[in-house]
C-alpha cells in the first residue's frame, strides 16, 4: 500500500506496478501529536498527514508506511523533513516543477523514471506500459464524462476537503456536489493515439506532460485554465474550501468573487470537527440561496400565492388561529416573534438562551402564548433559525439566520442593500438584491472578536453593564487604540490601560473602534453598498454604531427592535410556508 498526498502524484504509474494506493483524508480530534513535532502554524492538513503516517505505523507494526511525496508546498516538505527514514519502508520524494515548459516536462520525466526504478526494485516487476496507459485513460475518461455532464450540480473548489466535510456538503446541498478540489477528480488529458507503440521513455514523457498540464493547482505559475472549471453547464453554485494556514486558495477565492455571478460560499476547516455549527450555517445558507434563485416563473409564483391565500382563508374559516411564529435560537439570546396572516406583529419575546437552546425555545413559546392570551390559540406554523435551530423540536421547519435576517430586514426597509448583523457568537454581513434575496454574505471565522460576546467580556472586565458601555463610549476624549484582534489579547490590553489610569470612556471608545474596524472589513469583503442596515443586539450600542458609520461614511438604518430581525424573518417564512 502506497500513501500519497497530491493530485500531481503519478498514481497510475504506481498502480501499474500492482501497488494499491491511498490518500489519507480523515479528520482528527485534535493536532496535539503533530504540534509536538512541527510548528503550530503549519497547514493543518499537513499536520494530519504527519499524524496519519505515525498512526499507520502504530496500527501496522509489522509493515511501516510506504509513501510518495511531491514537494508541492512548504507544508508537505516539512512533513517529509520531520519524519525519519525509520518511519518508512519505502519513501520517494518527487521534485514537482511549477511550470509546464519543455524543460520542466523533461525534468519531471526524469523524476518518473527514478520512481519507476524504485518501484521495480520494491515489487520485483517491470513497468507494464500498456497497463499504465489503460489506467491513465480511465482517469482521463472520468474527467471528460464529468465535463460533459450538464446535470444541475454544485462544485467544491479550493483545497481538498476531508471525507467527513465532503459528506456534510453533500447532505446540505439541494443538488449533487462534485469534488473538484486538489483531492477530488484528477483532470488528466487523454493519452495520445498510438502511444502504446512508443518506447517507455516517450510514454513517460507524455505522461509527465499530462500530469503537469492537468487543471492546475493554484501553486502553479499559470493558473488560467482553472477558470474553465466554471464554464460547464449546470453549475448552480460553488463551495470554496480553504485549509487553515494555507494562503494560496484564499488568494484565488478573492479573485473568484470578482469573476463569477454564481452563488459562492467560502468555508475554512482545520481537519477537525470543530466549528461544525458555522460550517452548517454557511452551507445551508448557500443551499437556501440557490433554491430561492431556482427559477420559478412569474405564473408559477402567482399560482403559489393564490394557493397560499386559499389555504389561509380555509384555515380562518375553520377557526384556525392563523398565528405564525419565528424563533431565533442564538448563543446569547433566544428571540421569538408571532405575526398574523397580514404580517402584523402580535407578540415578541427576548430572553437569555442559557445552557440549553431547546429549553430557552420552550420558554419563549410559552411567553408568546401568555402575551397572546386566550384568543391566541395554537400556532399555525413555527420556523426556527439561529445556531440552535436544529434542536427546536416544536418547529415545523428550520432556516439559516442568513436567510431569515435578510427576510426580516427587507420587510422593514426594502431599500436596504447591506445588512450588518452582530450577534452574540458571530458577526455577519449580508448583501441583498432589489427583491430582498441574498446575493452574498460573509461571516467571522471561529473567533469571538467583534461580536456581542466580545463586548460582554470587555464590559465584565470594566465592571460595567452593556447599557453603560453603550453611552459611555460616546463620551471619550482621548483617542486610544486596541491593536489586538484576538479577544484574549484585547482583554490584556484593556487591563493594561486600566492599570495606566486610562479613562473608562476612552477604553470603551477604543473597543468600539476595534469592533467597527472588523465590521467594515467584512463589508468590504462582501462588496456591500449603501443603504446599510444594522441588526442584532449590538445595534443597540450607540458607540459601536457611531464608529461603524464613520468607517462606512453612511448612516445605518436601525430597526426599532434590532434583536428581533431574524425572528421576524422566520415568522414571515412561517406564514409563507402555509
Amino acid at each position: 500500500m502506497i500513501t500519497y498526498f497530491c493530485k500531481y502524484t503519478p498514481v497510475e504509474l504506481i498502480e501499474a506496478f500492482g501497488e494499491q494506493i491511498r490518500m489519507p483524508n480523515r479528520e482528527v480530534s485534535d493536532s496535539l501529536e503533530a504540534d509536538a513535532l512541527i510548528h503550530s502554524s503549519v497547514c493543518t492538513h499537513a499536520k494530519c498527514l504527519l499524524m496519519d503516517v505515525n498512526e499507520w505505523n502504530r496500527e501496522h507494526p509489522g509493515s511501516r508506511c510506504a509513501a510518495v511525496f511531491t514537494n508541492c508546498c512548504d507544508g508537505v516538505r516539512r512533513v517529509n523533513g520531520c519524519l525519519p527514514d525509520s518511519a518508512f519502508s519505502f519513501r520517494k520524494v518527487l521534485d514537482l516543477p511549477h511550470t509546464t515548459s519543455p524543460a520542466a516536462i523533461r525534468r519531471f520525466t526524469g523524476q518518473l523514471q527514478s520512481l519507476a526504478q524504485a518501484l521495480s526494485s520494491r515489487t520485483g516487476r517491470e513497468l507494464c506500459a500498456e497497463k499504465l496507459i489503460g489506467l491513465w485513460k480511465m482517469t482521463a475518461d472520468a474527467w471528460e464524462n464529468q465535463r460533459k455532464n450538464s446535470q444541475k450540480r454544485i462544485v467544491v473548489l479550493g483545497a481538498r476537503v476531508s471525507d467527513e466535510l465532503l459528506e456534510k456538503i453533500r447532505r446540505e446541498m439541494p443538488f449533487p456536489a462534485v469534488d473538484l478540489t486538489c483531492g477530488g477528480l484528477r483532470p488528466l488529458p487523454s493519452p495520445p493515439d498510438g502511444l502504446a507503440k512508443k518506447a517507455d521513455e516517450e510514454i513517460l514523457t507524455a505522461y509527465a506532460k499530462a500530469l503537469l498540464t492537468q487543471m492546475p493547482c493554484p501553486r502553479m505559475e499559470d493558473t488560467g485554465e482553472r477558470r474553465e472549471l466554471l464554464e460547464s453547464d449546470g453549475i448552480q453554485g460553488i463551495v470554496y474550501h480553504t485549509v487553515k494556514f494555507c494562503d494560496y486558495f484564499s488568494f484565488e477565492y478573492a479573485d473568484l468573487q470578482k469573476e463569477t455571478a454564481l452563488p459562492v460560499v467560502k468555508i475554512e476547516s482545520d481537519y477537525t470537527s470543530q466549528a461544525s455549527g458555522q460550517l452548517s450555517t454557511r452551507l445551508a445558507a448557500l443551499a437556501e440561496s440557490m433554491q430561492s434563485h431556482g427559477g420559478s416563473s412569474r405564473k408559477d409564483e402567482e399560482d403559489m400565492r393564490g394557493k397560499k391565500e386559499q389555504i389561509l382563508t380555509e384555515t380562518e374559516q375553520k377557526g384556525g388561529a392563523n398565528i405564525y411564529v419565528g424563533l431565533d435560537s442564538g448563543s446569547t439570546t433566544t428571540n421569538a416573534v408571532a405575526i398574523d396572516r397580514d404580517g402584523r406583529v402580535l407578540a415578541s419575546v427576548i430572553l437569555r438562551t442559557g445552557a440549553k437552546a431547546a429549553d430557552a425555545a420552550d420558554r419563549a413559546l410559552k411567553e408568546l402564548k401568555e402575551q397572546l392570551g386566550p384568543s391566541g390559540g395554537s400556532f399555525s406554523c413555527i420556523v426556527a433559525t439561529g445556531y440552535g435551530r436544529e434542536f427546536i423540536h416544536a418547529a415545523d421547519k428550520s432556516l439559516t439566520e442568513i436567510t431569515c435576517h435578510a427576510k426580516g430586514a427587507h420587510s422593514g426597509s426594502p431599500a436596504a442593500r447591506t445588512i450588518i448583523d452582530i450577534g452574540g457568537q458571530d458577526s455577519k454581513v449580508i448583501t441583498l438584491d432589489e427583491s430582498g434575496e441574498v446575493s452574498g454574505f460573509v461571516m467571522n471565522d471561529k473567533c469571538a472578536a467583534g461580536t456581542g460576546r466580545f463586548l460582554e467580556m470587555m464590559a465584565g472586565t470594566l465592571e460595567l453593564s452593556m447599557d453603560e458601555m453603550s453611552y459611555l463610549g460616546l463620551k471619550w476624549k482621548k483617542d486610544l487604540t486596541i491593536t489586538s484582534t484576538c479577544t484574549v489579547f484585547a482583554e490584556s490590553e484593556v487591563v493594561s490601560l486600566i492599570a495606566s489610569n486610562a479613562q473608562t470612556s476612552d477604553i470603551i471608545h477604543a473597543l468600539n473602534k476595534s469592533v467597527a474596524s472588523r465590521t467594515a472589513s467584512m463589508v468590504r469583503r462582501v462588496r456591500g453598498t449603501a443603504p446599510y442596515m444594522m441588526t442584532g443586539g449590538v445595534a443597540r450600542n450607540a458607540g459601536v454604531v457611531q464608529e461603524i458609520e464613520k468607517l462606512l461614511g453612511a448612516k445605518l438604518i436601525i430597526p426599532e427592535d434590532p434583536d428581533l430581525t431574524g425572528a421576524l424573518g422566520a415568522a414571515l417564512y412561517a406564514r409563507e410556508g402555509m
